[in-house]
């Protein structure tokens, strides 16, 4: 039986967002002697997590973030999990969805969040 080799990735995130994607082919470069099958990506790499910024960084899909997701699976040969980014619909609606791309770039599935949460730190975040 094959093992399936798998690998997360745990980033900062900046404010510039392609900075963000371009980060993760450093990530993916230091990955590749280790011939990871999936590489998931963090919740919201490309962006700071706050749903303020969600609507600001928000793209459809075949975005510039969606394309160089894609474009990395391909390139390395990897099934790429694209964590989430802000996706936005022909209506304006933002949603916090994860993608994945297949060892071709193919996108092979899609998922929006659909069970949020509120929360309330003292001192800390509110969402």
């Amino acid at each position: 039986m094959d093992k399936i080799k798998v690998a997360a990735v745990q980033m900062p995130t900046v404010a510039d967002k392609m900075e963000n994607v371009r980060a993760v082919k450093d990530y993916l470069d230091k990955l590749k002697d280790y011939k990871p099958d999936f590489v998931v990506l963090p919740e919201m790499f490309c962006c700071p997590y706050q749903t303020s910024n969600f609507p600001v960084y928000a793209e459809k899909d075949g975005g510039p973030v969606w394309t160089q997701l894609s474009e990395y699976a391909r390139q390395y040969g990897i099934y790429l999990i694209g964590g989430s980014v802000p996706e936005k619909d022909d209506q304006g609606s933002v949603y916090n969805t994860s993608y994945i791309f297949d060892r071709q770039g193919k996108q092979t599935g899609k998922h929006r969040k659909v069970h949020l949460f509120d929360i309330d730190i003292i001192g800390g975040q509110n969402f």
